[in-house]
């Protein structure tokens, strides 16, 4: 991670701290996982597969960061993950575009389905809307579709055990007019802060 902030302060109360930032990270999943159209055109929008599974992952790896809360020694490492902003790049298609969209949710899975491969959002208290597209509020979109971060802290969604977030996109309106595919990314920043005594 590139930015560290090691501050120490010269009033007393407030003591001293170190900071890693980064506030850009992007990451990116292809919804059919190459270059195939795999997403029927024209079709009325609902819970969209990716790669054929109701859900995907971004594995994050067996990072010691990657927890809200972390001690080291004498203090307490807190970390934060925020979604600056997610959007959907169409693969270059001739005519097609996002204009029959009405809206798309991101939603982060608190649990895994009960079932391999089930719906985690069956259970609508199980999943956390992350980021969402309203074309009244947001107006059409062409081909790239932009979603609005809810400013939720991701860290707390990422499974501790495997490390991986679990995500789905659920969607209303009509898709493309011929079979398409399309780039989810995730610009996402992260930050870690110790106190010292």
């Amino acid at each position: 991670m590139r930015n560290l902030k090691a501050i120490c302060l010269l009033i007393p109360m407030l003591g001293c701290y170190a900071q890693l930032e980064n506030p850009s990270i992007l990451l990116t999943h292809n919804l059919c996982g190459g270059t195939t159209n795999c997403m029927p055109g024209g079709a009325m929008l609902g819970l969209l597969q990716v790669s054929g599974q109701n859900t995907f992952n971004l594995d994050f790896g067996n990072q010691p960061l990657l927890k809200p809360t972390s001690d080291l020694g004498p203090t307490t490492l807190k970390t934060a993950i925020a979604l600056n902003s997610a959007e959907f790049d169409l693969q270059p298609q001739a005519g097609a575009d996002f204009s029959g969209v009405t809206s798309v949710s991101l939603l982060a899975a608190i649990n895994p389905p009960g079932t391999p491969g089930g719906d985690p959002c069956a259970t609508a208290s199980n999943c956390t809307v992350i980021a969402d597209f309203d074309k009244t509020r947001d107006g059409a979109a062409n081909q790239k579709l932009v979603l609005r971060s809810k400013g939720i802290d991701l860290i707390n969604l990422i499974n501790q055990t495997n490390h991986q977030l679990m995500l789905q996109i659920q969607a209303s309106g009509n898709g493309p007019g011929s079979n398409w595919n399309a780039d989810v990314s995730m610009d996402i920043s992260v930050t870690s802060r110790a106190n010292f005594p």
